[in-house]
């Protein structure tokens, strides 16, 4: 039973201080998410008085932008639940290991 509890707490948190992973690839997501939101709103502001077909291209950037935001959206969503389930299952799998060294075969 003590062995069982040790793999759930390892399983969990390896090492705190190490940023995960996860949080890295957020963070990287997040930033990139906002540089775009800045530079489409810089290019608005400098395209005000610009042909209309600079206008255009900066208005499907922008759109772009926002399917792009959408999209890390869910990604990060579906990585996190699918990590969670791996992680699950490994955990699982580790406490019928250790189950299995608590009462040995006859």
């Amino acid at each position: 039973m003590q062995e069982t509890m040790n793999v759930q707490s390892t399983s969990q948190h390896p090492k705190s201080s190490e940023p995960t992973v996860r949080a890295k690839v957020s963070e990287e997501l997040t930033r990139l998410r906002d540089e775009l939101s800045r530079t489409a709103n810089e290019m608005r502001m400098k395209t005000k008085d610009a042909s209309a077909e600079v206008q255009d291209t900066r208005k499907s950037l922008e759109q772009e932008v926002k399917r792009f935001s959408a999209e890390v959206d869910q990604a990060v969503e579906r990585t996190q639940e699918d990590l969670v389930q791996v992680g699950q299952d490994l955990r699982t799998r580790f406490q019928k290991l250790a189950h299995q060294i608590a009462r040995p075969s006859s």
